[in-house]
């Protein structure tokens, strides 16, 4: 299962997790976490944790946070040789404007460590300065 895949179900299912000391914790509604899940988070531990630190996502608008929500497209659209990158669309809440809105899982969401948002706030501030218009 694809990271994005994955996290959007674990928000969808109300899947709490956490980062602490001793690692990832977990916290899940009784009978949510399937064998597949369970494999499929065991696969992207690493990830996971990150996501756990700070829970929002990159994507091509910039910075948002998953709400669980998707959209399955028509098999005819995607066909069977894409698999399921481009079965669903997965929704995300911007941070910038709040609006949701729906991404296909590509390569360029990944879940922002604390540090990599820290140097994309700092961007996105150089950036409002620079387009403030001088008087």
């Amino acid at each position: 299962m694809m990271l994005m895949l994955l996290l959007s179900e674990l928000t969808r299912l109300e899947v709490k997790l956490s980062a602490e000391a001793d690692g990832l914790h977990v916290q899940a509604p009784a009978g949510t976490l399937t064998e597949e899940l369970r494999q499929a988070m065991a696969e992207h531990k690493a990830a996971l944790l990150c996501y756990a630190a700070c829970s929002s996502v990159e994507t091509v608008d910039g910075p948002g946070v998953l709400t669980g929500a998707r959209r399955e497209l028509d098999p005819l659209c995607y066909g069977t040789r894409h698999g399921e990158r481009l079965r669903y669309k997965i929704a995300v809440r911007l941070l910038w404007n709040g609006l949701e809105r729906f991404y296909l899982p590509g390569t360029r969401w990944v879940p922002k460590c604390k540090e990599e948002q820290e140097r994309g706030e700092v961007q996105q501030e150089r950036q409002t300065q620079d387009e403030l218009p001088l008087e």
